[in-house]
């Protein structure tokens, strides 16, 4: 008889979980008594919504290749798909940053100042190697 490794768990359970506890977080109850909402608070629940979805995106077809693999149907792993859902895990790691830039002025102006003092060492190093 031969054993089968268990799928991997899905990452909606994680998802739910961690958008719970965000909304238990931000949610907070004014003094008068009604709900409300901070904006930070709000900024950073959508922000993490936002990458929770994007994880769900780029995570769910590999998920799906893989548990169809554990269910005992032959997976080519030279397949278009196959190389598509890896590039879509991968993209990821892309995408988070992207995120931030969007929600966060701080994070853009930080991108910015790092990049314009790579863009200025590099310049530096040109003109120190011509001379």
């Amino acid at each position: 008889m031969r054993h089968r490794r268990c799928a991997p768990s899905a990452p909606s359970a994680i998802v739910n979980a961690s958008s719970s506890l965000y909304q238990v977080q931000f949610f907070q109850v004014s003094p008068a008594g009604t709900s409300g909402v901070n904006k930070a608070g709000h900024n950073a629940f959508v922000t993490a919504l936002m990458v929770c979805c994007g994880f769900i995106i780029c995570f769910t077809p590999f998920e799906i290749l893989m548990i169809v693999h554990y269910a005992g149907r032959i997976v080519d792993l030279g397949s278009w798909y196959y190389h598509l859902t890896v590039v879509m895990m991968m993209s990821n790691s892309f995408i988070n940053p992207l995120i931030y830039a969007a929600k966060y002025r701080e994070f853009k102006q930080g991108v910015r100042s790092l990049l314009s003092k790579l863009n200025l060492n590099q310049q530096q190093t040109q003109v120190s190697a011509i001379t």
